[in-house]
């Protein structure tokens, strides 16, 4: 089966007390992703963006408990790799530092700290920051895979600021590599591979391919980097896709590529930045050398707190029952950020 954008509409109805209890229609889309099959529901609610945070409290706090990733206390505070895996202890790019974490979530486990600056806001991050953090982090896991030729799993993922569940101010990645897939990325090797045994072709080709014809949900390229915002969102309020197109691997990309990919990332934070988000969760996944079925991609989303009591966007629909609430419509949002990556 090719694929296919699914979607219902639905309508909810109740007594709305302000218009004195007349019935009131609130219509609704149950979306599904056109390769997981994961349903994504969107709805439109019309509130004002997030009001801008004044974050120095939140950085001076921060400094005053001690940085483990300031230039003052790195070399001294964080771990070292073992000589086989790395023989220099830690590895080094630019103002990037990859070197080992201390609470492991794979079988290696490193962190890639980006700046020697504390606090970075979105629109600071640089190109060169940004693609020299992401050459050590290749690096590292290309070292891993010469160590241990076992390895064939590999993922990056970032949590920025306290909102995403990052417990450091100081940027910093997590990169990991293991025999295991993470059960997100084994859902996407599954899936893809299914994918081309019933179609013959490949499903990210086929996906960049529609959406550049539909026009609705297709943002642009930077080098072959695709930017899309996806059918059926994960994320309350955006939620952008890219895809490196031809590439089964992290450790393949060139180190152009790279660039072009923290490029596009320049000119997302810049859209982030001007709807006032502070925080974000970023994925890459990897494909898997040699198996052309899944290419790597990144998934990029703010995270955020509602209102005064600092509710959180994650609630028991996200955590328990795997529900997906978008609220804005994907093709709204492209319209918006397209503008960002007009040439």
């Amino acid at each position: 089966m090719a694929i296919e954008f699914k979607r219902e509409t639905l309508q909810s109805r109740f007594l709305d007390p302000s218009t004195n209890f007349n019935e009131k229609v609130y219509s609704f889309e149950v979306r599904t992703d056109p390769l997981i099959k994961e349903d994504s529901y969107i709805y439109e609610f019309r509130t004002p963006p997030p009001k801008k945070i004044d974050l120095s409290a939140i950085i001076q706090m921060s400094l005053d408990r001690g940085c483990p990733f300031c230039p003052q206390a790195i070399d001294s505070v964080t771990p070292k790799f073992v000589s086989g895996l790395v023989p220099e202890g830690r590895i080094r790019g630019g103002e990037a530092y990859v070197f080992p974490n201390v609470m492991p979530y794979s079988l290696y486990s490193a962190l890639g700290v980006l700046s020697s600056t504390h606090f970075v806001g979105l629109t600071d991050f640089t190109q060169e920051m940004l693609t020299n953090a992401l050459i050590a982090s290749q690096t590292y896991l290309k070292r891993v895979l010469e160590y241990d030729a076992k390895v064939k799993h590999f993922y990056i993922g970032w949590n920025y600021m306290p909102p995403s569940g990052g417990s450091q101010i100081h940027p910093h990645f997590q990169v990991e590599a293991g025999y295991f897939p993470s059960p997100r990325q084994k859902k996407l090797i599954e899936a893809s591979q299914q994918y081309y045994l019933t179609n013959g072709t490949n499903f990210w080709s086929d996906l960049i391919g529609k959406e550049q014809q539909l026009g609705e949900r297709y943002i642009g390229h930077t080098g072959s980097i695709c930017w899309l915002i996806p059918f059926a969102p994960r994320g309350k309020l955006l939620d952008v896709l890219a895809i490196f197109e031809h590439e089964d691997s992290f450790l393949s990309i060139s180190q152009q590529e790279l660039k072009h990919f923290s490029a596009g990332l320049e000119r997302v934070f810049g859209y982030m930045s001007s709807q006032n988000f502070y925080s974000f969760n970023l994925s890459i996944n990897s494909g898997i050398a040699g198996n052309n079925y899944l290419w790597t991609q990144a998934r990029i989303m703010p995270r955020l707190a509602f209102s005064e009591l600092d509710v959180s966007d994650c609630s028991h629909f996200d955590l328990l029952q795997d529900v997906h609430a978008c609220f804005r419509y994907p093709e709204d949002i492209c319209q918006e950020l397209r503008k960002y990556f007009a040439d």
